[in-house]
């Protein structure tokens, strides 16, 4: 049982993540100012919309669909390559208009305007 803490440390050091700025960080803040290239992981879509659980899919130009699961803090984020502008965003089957979501659309950034993991904005 003691070699799994290790273990994790490694796998969450090889997959980018700090423990202590890991993916459970900064709900609601827009990932993107930081894992848009850079030293931190680039995530192509990525921010929060509590509570966990939630499925959010998302679908690009070529009609690539991913669907990705907030975890326990609300936070989702994938470095799926993607053509974009997105074609359609759905959290949990609600599809987000496409014109309200322009931006994100554009930039995968979901947190630039649902700032502070307000879902509901």
């Amino acid at each position: 049982m003691r070699r799994a803490a290790p273990l994790a440390a490694l796998l969450l050091a090889a997959a980018g993540c700090v423990l202590e700025e890991g993916p459970m960080m900064e709900p609601g803040s827009d990932c993107m100012e930081c894992h848009a290239g850079g030293e931190a992981p680039t995530w192509t879509v990525a921010g929060t919309w509590p509570p966990q659980g939630r499925h959010v899919t998302v679908v690009d130009q070529d009609g690539k669909t991913v669907t990705l699961h907030a975890n326990k803090v609300g936070n989702f984020w994938s470095s799926e390559p993607f053509a974009f502008p997105l074609r359609s965003v759905n959290v949990d089957g609600a599809f987000m208009p496409a014109r309200a979501g322009a931006e994100a659309f554009a930039q995968g950034s979901c947190n630039r305007c649902h700032g502070e993991g307000g879902g509901d904005d």
